[in-house]
């Protein structure tokens, strides 16, 4: 009984759950990140792929993976001990931004597809 009371909550708050995990996974990354730079990259790289998640769920729904990808982006914020939040922010938000351009214009292709 208590085993399908879970599941129930598992399914009706999904998306908030992946939001804490992805909060958390965003907050370690970013404490391992040895430098600026590195913080840098990472979180750009983040945004690339956060940028392809919102690619392939275009014509689906969306608002869930905004919760979630912004779960890592404040983790992230939270954890980032060299650099700055701003630029932190700035990039992510570039490479979202940039990875769903290339993606919607096919210079970059998904391997399934």
């Amino acid at each position: 009984m208590e085993f399908v009371k879970m599941t129930e909550f598992f399914f009706k708050n999904w998306a908030e759950f992946f939001f804490f995990v992805l909060m958390i996974v965003g907050f370690i990354v970013s404490i391992f990140a040895p430098s600026a730079f590195i913080s840098y990259i990472v979180i750009f790289l983040s945004g690339f792929i956060g940028g392809r998640l919102l690619y392939d769920r275009k014509q689906k729904l969306q608002f869930p993976y905004y919760i979630i990808i912004a779960g890592f982006l404040v983790g992230y914020v939270i954890g980032v001990y060299y650099g700055s939040r701003q630029v932190v922010i700035i990039l992510f938000i570039l490479g979202v931004l940039l990875s769903y351009h290339l993606h919607n214009k096919e210079i970059i292709r998904d391997v399934l597809y």
